[in-house]
């Protein structure tokens, strides 16, 4: 089942995210299970998005790619999806 997985790093600015992501947005491209990535401003620092085809493509990216090249904590949720449209 698809899932949403919701991030958000208290403190990280998008100049942060922008350098942290260097690395990570051709990598994640490449990943079996990644449909798409959104980055945003929030009030407290970043906000990304991803959705995936399954919560274990999600969370093996993240524990083996993110985690250990970001240096801010970073508060994930996962949603699982009801629907998915895509063109």
């Amino acid at each position: 089942m698809a899932i949403l997985a919701r991030m958000s790093a208290a403190g990280m600015d998008l100049s942060n995210y922008d350098q942290a992501g260097e690395g990570l947005t051709e990598l994640v491209k490449k990943q079996p299970g990644f449909i798409i990535h959104v980055a945003y401003k929030t009030p407290d620092g970043v906000g990304v998005g991803e959705v995936w085809e399954s919560r274990e493509q999600s969370e093996k990216f993240f524990n083996e790619n993110v985690k250990p090249n970001v240096p801010f904590e970073i508060k994930r949720e996962v949603i699982e999806l009801h629907n998915l449209v895509q063109p």
